[in-house]
């Protein structure tokens, strides 16, 4: 094997040598862990590497001063160690992303690895991806072994760059375009809406209490499905025999089994609200809600349809698993919002909704899966079971106009071409898993190979190209893959459009655990309005910090107090005011905030997590920070329970005391305490 210096050629466009060096990059370190050894010989090798590149592109640009050469190899080496850094943190963190049931991590990390060493490749010339093969070679000697595992990954994907691939676009027609508009700020119109307190409690830490909780929750799941199975009694075999989704226009919107169908009606706008994945993020889904003012556009419709838009509420599925609040937070509260307006909000199926069943045992058909690990040795089998077949009869898809939503992207090319027939083939079990897993590639095209190596597998612009024309549409809209920034349109291409969505994440979003890496997500939702046949897109940040869990310092006390032994008496603090006389709250004190009704939501959700031999009181934080009102009001909350309350703090208290009631901080609750207590 050579050990001389192997030339990669850089191209002058800057951004085009940067994509080249990725490609180095990305490459060197997969092959770093294809052995699943990566170790300070390898690493070495690369950074030495790197300053070969750097070396070689400076020179080329001319002579310089000794010290200048030296400052600008330093500052780009320096650039590509960081950027061989961020690679490495990449590819660690594909280790936890979800797979199927079955199949093995390990398998499923180097087929995306694979995969996106492809990508990279195919942006390079011949001779550069010759030159890097050759550079390759090097490195698999760098640890003194030549691990098959890393020969047989090169053999790969030069045998996948000499293959020709293409897919005919001469058939591909121009159906349509849609605008994207630039981020916009959404304020909610109210902070709070009564719809939600109904939903709005954690799961019971007594056992007996939990299996009624959930009882209920069953119930919630019957009658959703009862209301799907109205609807596909009406709309079953609607799609046989149809090619194109232009076959429906001006006809009834229908769902036949798994499948919606919606034809805009002539002269009517819309406004569709899309989520992304959520993932157990209670206050992404609140937030957002409130931020597009979806119940409000949902009452101004009804009650004057010819003046006011169609808004529909799309959820493009994966409501349970990572965050805290999966069973209790974000399912319930979709389901209960689908029953509530059941024409304007559409349910689709995520790759977590789906659990499978074994000897009479139910299990995560994704992993990870918490949602039913935390929860499966506190509750019998048969619920599970029961949202088992309630995620089975889940629809998949929706077929807006010429709008596609579903959870993934598109079939393998293999399946198209051996079991497509019409659109009745959306029903298929087989084609609806895989538009459960897929994810867009940057590549043109994806090889069959490639595709078939793991359940979630990848597909080229062409290859989505062919489909959407197939079914006669110009926009998908999907979640499943974790975009840091919250919100990624797929390719350049204006008359058809990919979108990625995800809506979970938020650095201090504590819906999350602190380690998970959805946090380093900016959680967006998607605006699409259609007026006057013009479809526009607008992402949005999503402001989950306004509807965090007020119970989180709660159920991490409780946590500690049940690790330790040690007995708990909990005493959730009120704090409302800066000063005597119900004086507003200073800048500074935001963050101690409550009012009455909140107060009484974190009481609710305290005696949910609060263990049987746990006390629960409450905490007038001072006399300064309460109405006499209010704290008469905190006493009858919790009556008989411990109170607990600083009469005053510091000298300035008591003499605000006085100025204001005319009595001593003591004095005066002592004078009032037939009243209070």
């Amino acid at each position: 094997m050579t050990t001389t210096p192997t030339t990669i050629h850089l191209n002058p466009d800057p951004a085009i040598a940067e994509q080249q060096i990725e490609a180095v990059i990305f490459y060197l370190t997969t092959c770093g862990y294809i052995d699943s050894e990566f170790d300070l010989r390898e690493k070495a090798f690369i950074r030495a590497f790197l300053r070969e590149v750097v070396t070689a592109r400076i020179d080329a640009q001319g002579p310089l001063e000794p010290e200048i050469r030296f400052e600008r190899i330093e500052a780009q080496h320096e650039h590509y160690v960081e950027r061989f850094q961020e690679i490495d943190r990449d590819i660690k963190s594909l280790l936890t992303e979800a797979v199927a049931d079955g199949e093995d991590p390990q398998r499923f990390v180097l087929s995306q690895l694979k995969l996106r060493c492809f990508e990279l490749f195919t942006r390079l010339s011949d001779e550069n991806r010759q030159a890097l093969l050759a550079v390759v070679d090097r490195f698999i000697y760098a640890d003194g072994t030549a691990h098959p595992e890393e020969i047989a990954f090169r053999n790969d994907l030069a045998e996948l760059l000499d293959a020709e691939l293409m897919v005919d676009e001469a058939s591909l027609d121009v159906v349509g375009s849609i605008e994207v508009k630039p981020h916009v700020t959404l304020v909610p119109a109210q902070d709070n809406h009564p719809f939600f307190a109904k939903f709005e409690h954690h799961y019971s830490a007594d056992p007996d209490r939990l299996v009624k909780q959930f009882s209920t929750d069953l119930k919630l799941l019957d009658k959703v499905e009862e209301q799907w199975e109205e609807m596909r009694v009406k709309g079953r075999g609607r799609l046989e025999g149809h090619q194109n989704v232009s076959e429906f226009a001006g006809g009834e919107e229908f769902l036949d089994e798994h499948v919606y169908v919606v034809p805009t009606k002539p002269g009517r706008d819309y406004e569709l609200v899309v989520l992304g994945d959520l993932h157990g993020c209670y206050s992404c889904l609140k937030a957002a809600i409130h931020q597009s003012n979806f119940m409000e556009k949902v009452r101004r419709f009804k009650a004057d349809p010819e003046h006011n838009p169609d808004v529909r509420l799309v959820l493009l599925g994966d409501y349970i698993d990572r965050g805290r609040f999966s069973y209790n937070g974000v399912l319930r509260t979709v389901l209960n919002l689908y029953l509530t307006v059941p024409e304007h909000v559409f349910v689709l199926r995520g790759n977590h909704e789906y659990y499978i069943e074994y000897q009479g045992k139910v299990y995560g058909g994704v992993r990870p899966a918490e949602a039913i690990n935390s929860m499966s040795g506190l509750l019998p089998v048969d619920v599970f079971s029961r949202f088992l077949d309630f995620f089975d009869a889940m629809p998949n898809m929706l077929l807006f106009d010429q709008l596609l939503f579903v959870h993934a992207g598109i079939p393998r090319d293999s399946i198209i071409a051996e079991k497509w027939h019409d659109l009745s083939s959306l029903n298929r079990e087989d084609i609806r898993f895989q538009m459960l897993w897929s994810d867009p590639s940057k590549a043109e095209v994806v090889p069959d190979d490639l595709q078939k190596a793991s359940a979630r597998f990848a597909f080229g612009r062409q290859q989505f190209r062919r489909f959407m024309t197939q079914l006669g549409c110009n926009v998908l809209v999907r979640g499943h893959e974790k975009v840091n920034n919250g919100f990624r349109s797929q390719w350049p291409d204006e008359d058809m459009r990919l979108f990625t969505l995800f809506s979970a994440g938020g650095s201090d979003n504590d819906d999350l655990p602190p380690d998970s890496n959805y946090r380093e997500v900016r959680p967006m939702a998607l605006t699409i309005t259609s007026r006057d046949g013009v479809v526009e897109a607008t992402p949005w940040a999503i402001d989950y910090k306004r509807y965090q869990d007020p119970a989180e310092m709660a159920a991490r006390i409780i946590g500690a107090s049940e690790a330790t032994g040690i007995g708990m008496t909990l005493l959730p603090v009120f704090y409302a005011h800066s000063d005597f006389g119900g004086a507003p709250p200073k800048h500074g004190q935001r963050r101690f905030l409550n009012d009455l009704d909140a107060f009484a939501r974190l009481l609710g959700a305290c005696e949910d997590i609060l263990p049987t031999d746990g006390i629960l009181g409450v905490a007038p934080h001072s006399l300064r920070a309460v109405t006499g009102e209010e704290l008469r009001e905190l006493v009858d909350m919790r009556r008989g329970a411990p109170l607990h309350i600083h009469a005053a703090e510091q000298r300035k208290e008591v003499e605000a005391s006085l100025a204001f009631t005319g009595a001593r901080p003591v004095e005066w609750l002592l004078a009032d305490r037939k009243s209070v207590v």
